[in-house]
């Protein structure tokens, strides 16, 4: 417990002195916003190539049949796909 109290006293409270930068916070806004466009333009061309590589290599199967048909299976490994390519892009667009 004395630990505890020794390394609780040792943080940095993290209280801000003086007003705030209200240039910096809208830059930073601005940025986000300009990543979260990014980023959308990365998954909108990123996932339709995702599912057109996935589809050539099951032949034979069509999956957007599968998918209306209700087969989870199917709707599994298309949404792994999906989120294994948005990760991708993720991490490209943080680089």
């Amino acid at each position: 417990m004395m630990l505890a109290i020794r390394l609780a006293q040792q943080l940095p409270l993290g209280i801000p002195t003086g007003s705030p930068d209200y240039g910096r916070i809208l830059q930073n806004m601005i940025f986000l916003l300009v990543w979260v466009v990014v980023a959308s333009i990365g998954f909108a061309i990123a996932v339709p190539i995702a599912m057109r590589v996935f589809n050539r290599m099951t032949p034979g199967v069509d999956e957007m049949a599968e998918l209306r048909k209700g087969n989870t299976a199917v709707a599994i490994v298309m949404g792994a796909t999906v989120l294994a390519m948005s990760l991708l892009v993720l991490a490209v667009v943080l680089k």
